[in-house]
Formats: structure tokens, C-alpha cells, sequence
């Protein structure tokens, strides 16, 4: 009875002791802990600017010019921007008169300008496709001007520029590569300039009157038309220098004298008189 209760004390005595041993193993032992995983770096993201070709404020104006002979290209009327309608009074042609068109354009990048191409309508006509490559290099920021002459044919006009016109330049915006500017060519309507100088008695020649000082700011004097009425007579062609009446002493006249321009113009006097 004794040795059997001594066998069983051995046993858990054993047990207990292994059990204690491998617990105390487990909390000497020290963890493993996993390493942390690693962030990857975020992308950076591309704050470069897209390429960006655009026209400046105003994109446009316009001038008319005259050269008297002078060789001065002297300005004749203000410079209009593309946001208005250029109006320019019709000129002698002898004055040689010019309207010309400039454009304003920038790039935001650095740009080879012969990358670059452009198209020119005038009244819904192209008349010129090419490319910017007399600028040789775009700067960045830079406004550059195009300038071509247009007519000076009476009457409305349209005049276009179209920039990458083909797209072939990677672009981030094309919405403002269109400069569009209207402008007319007015008709000459000033009446031609003279005075009508008399009634003087001029002897056996009679009471003459005479016009002076004809001019007209477009017509040259050869494109007027003079003509006279005498008294009640129709419109007939009038000598450039007098006429002169004949008759009895006291009769009354009336004398009419009226100059047309090319533009249908007219400045018409007269003068009613006695004979000497």
C-alpha cells in the first residue's frame, strides 16, 4: 500500500515538473515579432507644363498706312484689335495705301518654330500654309508677331489665323489657335472741295463767274465730272476755267456749277445775278 502510494507520488511529481519546465522554456524563449512591411513610395506626379500655344490680348490689330512718296508709311487711321471692326476711309491710290494685319502669339514652352504651322484665310480663302520657321526658336513666355497686307478693296473682309492648324504638336488646349479679325474698306463719301468765284465784269468778255480751288480727297482731278446750268438749261458739260454772260444790262441770271467724284459724290453751287 506504501509503495504503491509512492509510485503514484513519483509519477506526478514527474508530470508536474515537466509541465512547469516546458511553460517556463516557452516564457524564457523570446517572440519572434514579423518585420513591418514597407510603404512604397508614392509616384510622383509630372508638374511640367503641357505644351500650350496660344494667341496674346489682342490677338490682333490692324492699320491702314499711306506713303505720299516720302517712303514714311505714315499712319492714317488708329490700330483696331481683333475685339473690333477696323473702318478705314478709302484714299487716293496715288497715295498708295496699305492695310496690314499683325498677329500676337505665345508659346508656354520652348518650341522649334519650323514644328510649328500656321494657315492664313483671307475672306474664307486660304492663301497661305507654312510653317514659323524664319523665327527659328520660340522662347517660353515670348509673344511673337505675324504681319501679312491685305486689300484695300471697298468693302467687308475677314482675315484668319489658324495655329497647328494640323495638330501635329501635342497640345494640351486648341481652343484658342484661331485669331479672327473684320474690317471694311469704306467708300469714299466726301464731296469734292471748289468755290465759285464771281459774277465779275470782265469788259466785251461779259459778267463771268468762274470755279476755284477743285479737289477731292480720293478722285484725282481728271476722275471729276464738272458740269453747269445756266439759267434754266439742263446739266451740260462745264469748261474748267469760267463762263461768261452776254446781254442786256439789268437781266437777271442765274448761273449753276456742280462737280461729281468717282464715287458719285457731288458739290453743287450757284449764284443768281444782274448783268453789268
Amino acid at each position: 500500500m506504501i509503495l504503491g502510494a509512492l509510485i503514484v507520488f513519483i509519477l506526478a511529481a514527474f508530470f508536474g515538473g515537466s509541465y512547469y519546465l516546458a511553460k517556463l522554456k516557452r516564457e524564457i524563449t523570446p517572440k519572434s515579432t514579423a518585420p513591418p512591411k514597407s510603404t512604397a513610395p508614392a509616384t510622383p506626379t509630372n508638374s511640367s507644363p503641357t505644351l500650350d500655344i496660344r494667341f496674346g490680348n489682342p490677338s490682333a490689330n490692324i492699320k491702314q498706312t499711306i506713303d505720299e512718296g516720302a517712303g514714311d508709311g505714315r499712319v492714317i487711321n488708329r490700330e483696331y484689335s481683333s475685339i473690333q471692326i477696323g473702318e478705314f476711309d478709302e484714299v487716293k491710290t496715288a497715295f498708295a495705301p496699305k492695310v496690314t494685319i499683325c498677329y500676337h502669339f505665345v508659346s508656354n514652352e520652348a518650341l522649334d518654330a519650323s514644328q510649328l504651322k500656321y494657315r492664313f484665310s483671307f475672306n474664307d480663302k486660304v492663301e497661305v500654309e507654312d510653317n514659323f520657321s524664319g523665327f527659328g526658336k520660340l522662347e517660353a513666355g515670348k509673344i511673337y508677331d505675324w504681319c501679312h497686307d491685305l486689300t484695300t478693296d471697298i468693302g467687308a473682309h475677314s482675315a484668319k489665323l489658324e495655329l497647328n492648324y494640323t495638330k501635329s504638336l501635342a497640345e494640351s488646349n486648341h481652343q484658342n489657335n484661331l485669331g479672327r479679325l473684320d474690317y471694311k474698306n469704306l467708300a469714299d463719301n466726301i464731296s469734292p472741295n471748289f468755290t465759285l468765284i464771281g459774277p465779275n465784269n470782265e469788259g466785251l468778255s461779259g459778267t463771268c463767274l468762274f470755279p476755284q480751288y477743285i479737289s477731292d480727297n480720293v478722285s484725282s482731278t481728271s476722275q471729276l465730272k464738272l458740269e453747269h446750268k445756266i439759267d434754266g438749261a439742263d446739266w451740260t458739260s462745264a469748261p474748267p476755267d469760267r463762263y461768261c454772260y452776254t446781254g442786256p444790262s439789268g437781266s437777271s441770271h442765274t448761273y449753276a456749277f456742280r462737280i461729281t467724284d468717282a464715287r458719285g459724290n457731288k458739290n453743287e453751287q450757284s449764284k443768281s445775278f444782274n448783268l453789268y
